[in-house]
């Protein structure tokens, strides 16, 4: 029985399909959303690996930046239409590039009658932003990118190859989903701060497991991801961070780069260099012991930041 969402009024939502042709010359379908009122100005608003097109809550589908767009809030729907999109993953052999995922949005935008957009992204998100802005300058009118840059870090590649040997080694053995959970943990290790997680989870017993302490922290996190994500999409996108790169000397929108002071995947300093290669480039910063995981969980700083690159 097909499900109908509870939807406000005053938020339309519509959702959108387009096909395009991906570079191993396959015909590929990709499905997003708009959530805003016709003729609003258009953003299109990418997050993490575990984002999907449903940005803001509708009824009762909550949404996976809640906190930044809906209505009254810094992505506020009421005079903003956001795009967004589900990212392709294993679909396309062997992995998406970022450039791929550029060129489905392009698809999707065409599709709606999009000639051009602001773009707000997040970690992949933001790499994706800056994939398109190269692909299509005449197509993107400003660009903020949270906790990404040009390329990944050496050291982030090499976390992340850790993770997929994990899954390839646990699909071997017949229980893929298991080597997700135990790649989960370790990517929230990276995603959070030694700081953050010595103040939540100290324990004066460690030899006696607290229910609440970080392993359990980290044993729940595995599990949820591995119930929602399967291990080739998981390899898929992971493969698509690594070998994301472009030249920031080619972009021709205004980009405001923010950068976590504590981020350990996508250190400020990566991104400051960034910053300076790019033409019209900002470089903006802030402090989070939630690290590179500030963008979802420092609302009333990224509120901020979002409101002042869209009243720019």
């Amino acid at each position: 029985m097909p499900i109908t969402l509870e939807r406000p009024v005053d938020t339309p939502v519509h959702d959108i399909s387009a096909t395009f042709r991906g570079a191993d010359a396959s015909s590929l379908r990709v499905s997003g959303r708009l959530t805003g009122p016709d003729g609003a100005p258009v953003c299109l608003v990418l997050g993490g690996i575990s984002s999907d097109q449903a940005v803001a809550s509708i009824g009762h589908e909550t949404g996976w930046w809640a906190a930044q767009a809906g209505p009254g809030c810094a992505l506020d729907t009421r005079h903003l239409r956001i795009l967004s999109f589900d990212f392709l993953a294993d679909q396309l052999a062997p992995f998406p590039s970022t450039d791929d995922q550029a060129r489905a949005i392009l698809a999707l935008a065409d599709a709606a009658g999009i000639e051009t957009f602001s773009i707000v992204g997040a970690s992949y998100g933001g790499m994706i932003g800056l994939a398109l802005a190269v692909r299509a300058p005449e197509r993107v009118e400003k660009l903020l990118v949270i906790s990404a840059c040009h390329r990944a870090s050496a050291m982030a590649r090499a976390w992340r190859s850790i993770q997929r040997d994990t899954v390839e080694l646990a699909l071997q053995y017949g229980d893929g989903r298991a080597g997700l959970d135990l790649a989960r943990r370790l990517a929230m290790t990276t995603y959070r701060t030694p700081i953050e997680l010595e103040s939540r989870f100290y324990d004066p017993e460690p030899d006696c497991r607290d229910a609440s302490g970080v392993v359990a922290y980290l044993e729940a996190r595995g599990r949820d991801f591995a119930a929602r994500v399967t291990p080739q999409r998981f390899l898929a996108l992971s493969r698509s961070m690594d070998e994301h790169c472009i030249d920031p000397g080619r972009l021709e929108c205004p980009v405001t780069y923010l950068a976590v002071t504590e981020d350990q995947l996508v250190p400020p300093e990566q991104i400051a260099e960034a910053a300076r290669s790019t033409p019209m480039g900002t470089l903006k910063r802030i402090h989070s012991l939630y690290g590179h995981d500030a963008f979802l969980k420092e609302d009333a700083a990224i509120s901020a930041a979002i409101t002042r690159f869209l009243g720019g």
